[in-house]
């Protein structure tokens, strides 16, 4: 009893000391049961990898090579060290044949993709941004002439990853590290689903050389705060609350988004998408990429009349997105008619919905919707007041508001995903 009390006596005349080490000594404790945690979780992945390099393939032929596209200063530069410690070991032990490229600066990624030759698979180590720049090099390259191109593999290294999200979902504590994990494994197995691609053209520019996108575009005030967000990183992990706080009274965000909207409805596949494929000249420098026929031929003798109508719409609002099914798998099936999918949030919010919608959609990924229109092609011309700043997001990328042509390739690449993925659908 003595003891407790001289304790007690200790504690209580020593109460900044006590309080200090008692948080050095409770994060201590966290970061050892985290790192342990990591340790068994990564052992039981290199277990499961090493079982697929220890397997025998014929003399005559080479093992699977990749080629992995690595920008180095995503995700705050932590992306290369993450590559090593968390994927590299894996693809080593499965006996893939690793070829590293790595970005040197923004736009990198687009022209690596000329320089490179003949893997059975590219992989992005990045985050969205990264992810967008292969696919425009890709496809501007191969002039869309890629219906059976070499799957396309995603490491989500990056700060953005939002197609990983629904490629490699999970909700253990170690998210990222498993992500990372399942991602990885997913090339070595070999899991594999179509996803869609949005064609994207400046319709105001001459040379109108496309950019492509994976997850959508985002317009208005929420964008705007969602791209602060990170300017209040000392807040740690309440700087998601803490943006929509902040910036629910700022006059600069896009709180009054107008355009005039053209759109065709959606379709499964007929005689004008055939003949909008074939308007895109063919490629013939690509072909250590292309396996296989033109899969848009099927639709060569299909007559569709209500593809070629396009619809008009006037739109004021303060949130304007545009989503493939890439990211919203769960309302989406891929036995669905491929579409596109506009969101199209109230006219105005006050401050108090400003900062109710924003923490629901950093929760759960929604947001207040006034109205959703389907489509295959969308075009958009924003009505832009002399002298100010409109911005759009694509794949989490800012590019300035101008007058675009959005079209959806439905199902055209093949990318790895989770093996859960392919066993729910």
């Amino acid at each position: 009893m003595a003891f407790v009390l001289k304790t007690y006596k200790t504690l209580r005349n020593n109460w900044k000391k006590s309080t200090f080490f008692a948080i050095v000594l409770g994060w201590g404790g966290s970061y050892t049961k985290n790192y342990l945690e990591t340790e068994n979780l990564m052992r039981a992945y290199c277990k499961k990898a090493s079982e697929y390099g220890n397997q025998t393939i014929p003399v005559t032929a080479n093992p699977r090579s990749v080629t992995v596209i690595l920008n180095p200063k995503a995700n705050k530069r932590k992306a290369q060290s993450e590559f090593e410690k968390y994927c590299a070991p894996l693809l080593h032990l499965a006996g893939l044949k690793v070829e590293l490229v790595k970005t040197e600066s923004e736009g990198h990624g687009k022209s690596i993709i000329d320089k490179i030759n003949g893997p059975e698979a590219l992989v992005v180590a990045g985050g969205d941004g990264t992810l967008s720049e292969v696919i425009t090099g890709l496809l501007r390259r191969t002039n869309e002439n890629v219906n059976n191109l070499v799957p396309l593999g995603i490491l989500p290294l990056g700060r953005n990853n939002s197609l990983s999200q629904s490629l490699f979902p999970n909700k253990t504590k170690l998210n990222r590290v498993k992500s990372l994990a399942d991602a990885t494994m997913a090339i070595i197995e070999e899991h594999t689903k179509p996803v869609d691609v949005l064609r994207i053209e400046i319709l105001t520019e001459e040379e109108k050389r496309p950019i492509y996108a994976m997850s959508g575009i985002k317009w208005g005030a929420y964008r705007d705060a969602e791209v602060m967000k990170e300017s209040y990183w000392y807040f740690g992990g309440l700087k998601k609350y803490v943006t929509y706080l902040l910036n629910g009274l700022k006059t600069n965000l896009a709180w009054n988004c107008q355009a005039q909207v053209y759109y065709s409805p959606p379709c499964a596949g007929c005689s004008n998408c055939y003949q909008g494929q074939q308007s895109q000249s063919q490629s013939k420098w690509f072909q250590n990429f292309i396996k296989g026929t033109d899969e848009s031929r099927k639709y060569q003798y299909v007559n569709n009349p209500y593809c070629n109508e396009k619809l008009e719409r006037n739109i004021s609002t303060t949130d304007f997105n545009i989503f493939t099914s890439n990211v919203i798998p769960s309302r989406i099936s891929d036995t669905d008619i491929p579409k596109i999918q506009l969101y199209i949030g109230p006219p105005k919010v006050d401050y108090v919905d400003f900062v109710r919608q924003g923490w629901k959609y950093e929760n759960d990924g929604s947001r207040e919707i006034e109205e959703s229109i389907e489509a295959r092609t969308i075009e958009i011309d924003p009505k832009l007041v002399k002298g100010q700043e409109l911005w759009f997001s694509i794949d989490n990328e800012d590019y300035e508001a101008k007058p675009i042509k959005v079209t959806l390739l439905p199902r055209l690449l093949k990318m790895y995903c989770s093996r859960d993925i392919l066993i729910n659908k």
